[in-house]
């Protein structure tokens, strides 16, 4: 399919932000640099500045999935994204309008592996042989992306500049201390890289800029095409200065200024979003009830997510908990760029060399490093909590085996399927990574004891640092729910806000890692713009006559139907 030559051309910069930590893959992790380390699973850089970076492919196929599942138009998507020659009726495809170059970040802190190990679902337990490696972007970390849109038709600049707004609808998630209302809010957001399904990867837009080229003028074709693609990005860094918080702002400037009111005028105000989903807002104290029967009152406890010494505290603890830098960007550092060499941060200048953040471009306005309560940690209590209420409701309903190891794979992801040699992803999604605010740190030093004669074994000190107390907010988004999840997430309520009997972290065996519910509340998303309708979880638990508890009792018999083994007919037998 031919296209006439582009007519005008928006260049559009945007400044993205992680707010969680993420990983994202290098497209081939057998090929190194000579400075990185031996981590098994590298993020990917530029190969000329060695900077982390998003590739356009990826961020375009996060726009394009999101546009299409949130509006349910695959044809909008295919005018801005293209369609491949196997999606065209005639075999051909044809490029989109909209096409991106890669992202290169800036990192606040340096990129360090973290180590994990595979977990049997089964058990429970680590699988020997499964230890991995993965360099994980800090929270903080700032990305610039430079987009072009290409019209070709001038009466198609409206139609595609909305489209665009759309597109870019799941990039507008608010900030976290932005977040803290139960009501409806933006939805989920975007997530990018992989372990999404943990709160991984949550990548929001900070600043926005935009330029118009009329490229049937010689001025409009010069002012694009007499500058190198070093300029080009340059000039779209340098509209992000004073740029807005949304493209629609910043594409209504431009239009105001071009003396296109009315193009401004047209400009989508708000975005649809006709998904089906649930949103699960939990407060999460680090404790557990005082006393079971007096809601709100928690005796606080320790916790540990472990993470390895930062350098001033290396030779005092064997263990820290987990901490990130605050996801607050500041303005962009003066002077070239340094380049990155690998998961430390460059030493190009004297000063880098003393202070890391120095060389890191555009770093963050850091009061000091956020306690975490550990979103993997957190996403694998709530799995393992859902498998337990499954699987004790089916044996006493009489289910086999099977029936809830199915039903809850399909929910909280699993093994690739043997029948369908699919992977089975998560449904249930941390939005990101749960922040701890209160409590405090606290260090503590243990012996190890022999288990034979009760004394202290020589040479077995060990002092970490670790957190207690404090409370986080964690929100789960549910794709595609019925009653039956809703009434698993109503028993999961109960358990974390009655008697935790599990874990999160290390030091489970010493009474640590216990966490308890004081706020829960479920809202559910109908789609198709219908009102959202938002449950509380807690005084369904706290006041068995309330409607609350009333709508928690009709899904947990939802629930209990779809484990309860069903009849044979008789064409079955």
């Amino acid at each position: 399919m031919s296209k006439t030559p582009t007519s005008v051309l928006w260049e559009i910069t945007v400044r993205l932000v992680l707010w969680s930590d993420t990983h994202v893959g290098s497209a081939d992790p057998a090929h190194r640099r000579a400075d990185e380390t031996g981590t098994d699973l590298p993020v990917d850089r530029a190969p000329d500045t060695g900077l982390p970076r998003l590739r356009a492919t990826t961020l375009a196929g996060l726009l394009r999935h999101d546009l299409t599942a949130r509006t349910g138009d695959a044809e909008a998507a295919a005018t801005l994204f293209g369609t491949a020659a196997a999606e065209d009726p005639d075999g051909n495809g044809y490029p989109g309008a909209l096409d991106l170059d890669d992202a290169q970040g800036r990192v606040p802190a340096p990129v360090v592996p973290r180590s994990g190990n595979r977990v049997d679902p089964a058990s429970g337990t680590a699988l020997p042989g499964h230890l991995w490696s993965r360099e994980i972007l800090p929270a903080g970390t700032v990305l610039t992306a430079h987009l072009r849109l290409h019209v070709h038709e001038p009466g198609d600049e409206g139609r595609l500049l909305g489209l665009l707004v759309e597109a870019v609808a799941g990039l507008h998630a608010p900030a976290p201390e932005q977040a803290r209302a139960p009501a409806p809010g933006p939805g989920p957001g975007l997530h990018v890289g992989a372990r999404t399904g943990r709160g991984h990867g949550a990548v929001a837009a900070t600043a926005w800029g935009a330029r118009r080229h009329d490229l049937t003028t010689a001025e409009g074709w010069f002012a694009h095409h007499a500058r190198t693609w070093d300029r080009r990005h340059q000039d779209g860094e340098h509209t992000l200065a004073d740029g807005p918080a949304t493209l629609t702002e910043a594409l209504a400037r431009v239009l105001h200024t071009e003396g296109l009111p009315d193009l401004a005028c047209d400009l989508p105000a708000g975005t649809t979003d006709r998904r089906r989903r649930d949103e699960l807002r939990l407060t999460l104290a680090v404790g557990e009830p005082d006393r079971p029967s007096v809601p709100g009152r928690v005796r606080p406890g320790l916790l540990m997510i472990t993470d390895h010494p930062p350098p001033d505290r290396a030779g005092a603890v064997d263990r820290v908990h987990r901490h990130r830098p605050p996801a607050r960007p500041a303005p962009p550092a003066e002077g070239p760029t340094p380049a990155y060499r690998g998961p430390g941060p460059s030493v190009s200048r004297p000063e880098e060399a003393q202070n890391p953040s120095a060389a890191s471009g555009p770093a963050l306005q850091s009061p000091g490093n956020e306690p975490v309560l550990g979103d993997t940690a957190l996403h694998a209590l709530l799995k393992r909590i859902a498998a337990r209420l499954a699987r004790d409701a089916c044996e006493a309903l009489g289910g086999h085996e099977d029936l809830w190891r199915h039903w809850h794979a399909h929910w909280w992801g699993g093994d690739t399927d043997p029948a369908t040699a699919l992977p089975r992803p998560s449904r249930v999604r941390l939005r990101r990574t749960p922040v701890l605010t209160g409590g405090a740190p606290l260090t503590t030093t243990r012996l190890t004891v022999d288990s034979l004669f009760g004394d202290a074994v020589d040479g077995h000190l060990s002092t970490d640092d670790m957190y207690c107390g404090g409370s986080a907010e964690a929100v789960l988004d549910v794709h595609e729910p019925d009653d039956a999840v809703r009434g698993l997430i109503a028993l999961l309520v109960r358990e974390l806000a009655t008697v935790p009997l599990h874990t999160l972290g290390s030091g489970a065996g010493n009474g640590h890692g216990r966490v308890t519910a004081t706020a829960a509340t479920l809202t559910l998303h109908p789609g198709h713009d219908a009102p959202a309708r938002t449950v509380d979880l807690l005084t369904a638990v706290r006041e068995p006559d309330s409607a609350e508890a009333r709508t928690a009792r009709a899904w947990v018999s939802r629930w209990h139907a779809r484990l309860r083994p069903r009849p044979v007919a008789e064409g079955d037998r």
